[in-house]
């Protein structure tokens, strides 16, 4: 979610983690031992890049500091919404007499909190009319927006004031795009919203076919749009969510690119298009290595992080490219060498899965981790799995 350091590093160094509570020492020890764990029926290995980014290290730090000086002040600490799309992290402030307000209280802050209270805005930020309604309330507030996502809001802001319509490749109902559209909506800039590559598909055949409103209405409704047609985007700036797949943002680029050629003239793209690759650098690392690490031989990928979390969903994505993999939350998730504990993501159902540990040894495990997961969650995948290779 923030820039990041390049992926390869001296041996046996590593990044600060803000608080002690989310570190591991066994994960320290193999980063140490160049992230491969030789056990006797096997291996688990860990990518090059892995874990939390500088922007969640950043946004939990400013949280703690909150909390640690909470004590001494009478108001209620409130975080508007999770401040980081993971479980344990969470409920690790909610322990700590953090209130996690919900999206609908969000929308109605004024209801829930108070002058004397302190709001903290959560690393995807809040939308704008949320903003205006803080101040208007007069409470204290602590801003752990990252950086990378304001950067982005500055891009999309720019590109609408000068004329463009605005493409998001990201999900609509993520917490940053739902920020960055209620911007482009006080900035009087038209959005539309695709969430994959089939999406940026269908868009471009409107485009291509000059599509009238009401097409345009029926395959994009107010979620993903607030525009009436599609008159404001024949001039397109292309933005990401900050946690897409970068690759994706690349072959979005190639299918708009070739799209507006078809429609406009072969000059088009270079007249009528403006490309920002908004995917964070902490992001592309993670991706990066998950991809080198995967390439190496795995007999099965394990991904853990938040099923809420873009960017670890899009490392089982990648992992799923080169090997049978499995996304969870937790150690507690690995129920048995048998049951597994994970989640559709086609309708967001949890369900079980038998049969899911390979009974074939040696076995070859990857461990994958993203940019909102905790190296102490990671650890304690870590060793469950490692009990499953003696």
């Amino acid at each position: 979610m923030s820039p990041e350091d390049p992926p390869t590093r001296p041996p046996g160094t590593r990044e600060k983690t803000p608080l002690p509570a989310f570190s591991s020492a066994l994960v320290d020890r193999l980063r140490r031992q160049g992230g491969v764990w030789s056990l006797p029926a096997g291996e688990i290995r860990l990518p090059e890049a892995f874990g939390f980014c500088r922007g969640v290290k950043r946004a939990l730090s400013m949280v703690q500091q909150a909390v640690d000086r909470h004590p001494r002040h009478p108001g209620t600490l409130l975080l508007l919404g999770q401040i980081i799309h993971n479980p344990w992290v969470n409920a690790y402030f909610e322990e700590r007499g953090v209130r996690i307000l919900t999206r609908a209280e969000v929308e109605q802050v004024e209801r829930h909190v108070g002058p004397g209270d302190c709001a903290i805005i959560p690393a995807f930020g809040v939308p704008l009319p949320v903003r205006t309604r803080l101040e208007a309330i007069g409470c204290n507030t602590v801003d752990t927006t990252c950086g990378d996502v304001r950067r982005l809001w500055v891009w999309a802001k720019r590109a609408a004031r000068d004329g463009c319509g605005v493409m998001i490749f990201g999900r609509p109902d993520h917490d940053e795009t739902v920020v960055t559209k209620s911007l482009l909506d006080d900035a009087g800039g038209r959005y539309v919203v695709v969430s994959s590559l089939a999406r940026t598909r269908r868009f471009c055949e409107l485009i291509e076919a000059d599509a009238p409103a009401d097409r345009f209405r029926a395959a994009f409704g107010p979620e993903t749009t607030n525009a009436e047609s599609l008159r404001p985007f024949e001039r397109l700036a292309q933005v990401s969510q900050t946690t897409m797949l970068y690759d994706e943002t690349m072959q979005v680029r190639e299918v708009v690119c070739t799209a507006f050629a078809r429609r406009f003239g072969p000059d088009a793209p270079a007249e009528r298009l403006a490309f920002q690759p908004t995917v964070c650098r902490a992001t592309q690392a993670r991706q990066a290595a998950a991809v080198e690490l995967c390439r190496g031989g795995c007999d099965l990928i394990v991904v853990v992080g938040g099923f809420g979390s873009s960017n670890t969903r899009h490392l089982y994505e990648l992992a799923r490219q080169f090997a049978p993999a499995w996304f969870v939350e937790d150690a507690a998730a690995l129920r048995s060498a048998d049951e597994l504990a994970t989640i559709d993501l086609a309708d967001e159902r949890p369900v079980v899965a038998t049969g899911w540990l390979p009974s074939r040894r040696p076995l070859r495990i990857g461990l994958l981790a993203g940019a909102s997961s905790p190296e102490v969650v990671l650890g304690e995948v870590l060793e469950r799995l490692a009990s499953f290779l003696g």
